[in-house]
C-alpha cells in the first residue's frame, strides 16, 4: 500500500494533518506527520522527514505532502539523497 506522509512547519499542524488523512484514509493507510523541528519549534526537518518516509513506506511509494517553502525543498533534499 502507498503511504502518506504529511510534512509542515508546525507539528501540530503535521499531526492534524495526519490525523484527518487517517479518518478519511482509514487504518489501513499508512500515515506519518513530520512537523517541526525536533526540539519542538517551528521549521522542517530532514531527519524527521526520513524517520516518516521509513515508518509508512511499505514498498509500494510513499507521497510527500508539504505545506510551503522549505518544507518542499527538505523533502525534496531528503528524495535526492536517497534518505
Amino acid at each position: 500500500m502507498v503511504g502518506l506522509v504529511l510534512v509542515s512547519h508546525s507539528a501540530g499542524l503535521a499531526a492534524e494533518a495526519a490525523a484527518l488523512a487517517r479518518g478519511i484514509a482509514g487504518a489501513d493507510v499508512p500515515v506519518a506527520a513530520a512537523g517541526g523541528t525536533e526540539d519542538g519549534g517551528l521549521g522542517t526537518s530532514l531527519d524527521l522527514i526520513e524517520r516518516a518516509l521509513l515508518a509508512v513506506d511499505q514498498g509500494d511509494g510513499v507521497v510527500v505532502i508539504p505545506d510551503l517553502g522549505s518544507s518542499v525543498l527538505t523533502s525534496r533534499l531528503v528524495e535526492e539523497e536517497g534518505r
